[in-house]
């Protein structure tokens, strides 16, 4: 699962030094593009301008679980646990540095564009092989049940 290391901003707190809530979803996803390109080679900003193609954010599912802290080096992990013709699912999980602790975990469904005609379109089948040899097989098919599933693994090193 790819992963990046990132530092709280002080710009990014409130006064008592928590990430705002909004942040959580941007440093997500923001890492997530990051990770798309670096371990998948899919440039997103080429997809959109070379294909006419794009997804869009439809849907998010998030639970703040600890505090994210000014200063604090946090890692996100990011994968797609589900797709369709028209659709996919991204998990991301934000854990302390150690991998100890899970902050959060934010599910998000995006609809695959035609950027000319701003309608949904289905993947070409050439994509739709590539989300296959990326997607992350999970046994949760509820977003609570994987929070759950995620909390009771806090506490132990994480490798998954």
């Amino acid at each position: 699962m790819p992963e990046s290391r990132i530092r709280v901003r002080f710009k990014d707190c409130d006064p008592l030094g928590h990430l705002y809530n909004t942040r959580y979803i941007e440093y997500m996803l923001e890492s997530r593009e990051d990770h798309i390109l670096d371990h998948y080679d899919l440039n997103l900003e080429n997809y959109a301008t070379l294909e006419g193609r794009a997804w869009v954010v439809v849907e998010h599912q998030i639970s703040y679980l600890k505090e994210a802290r000014r200063n604090e080096y946090v890692r996100i992990r990011s994968s797609m646990i589900h797709f369709g013709p028209t659709l996919i699912v991204n998990e991301y999980q934000m854990w302390d540095d150690a991998l100890m602790i899970l902050k959060s975990i934010l599910w998000t469904k995006f609809l695959h564009i035609d950027l000319k005609v701003k309608k949904t379109t289905p993947h070409d089948p050439s994509m739709m092989s590539r989300l296959e040899s990326i997607i992350l097989h999970i046994d949760q098919n509820e977003f609570e049940e994987r929070v759950s599933y995620l909390k009771s693994l806090d506490h132990a090193p994480q490798r998954i």
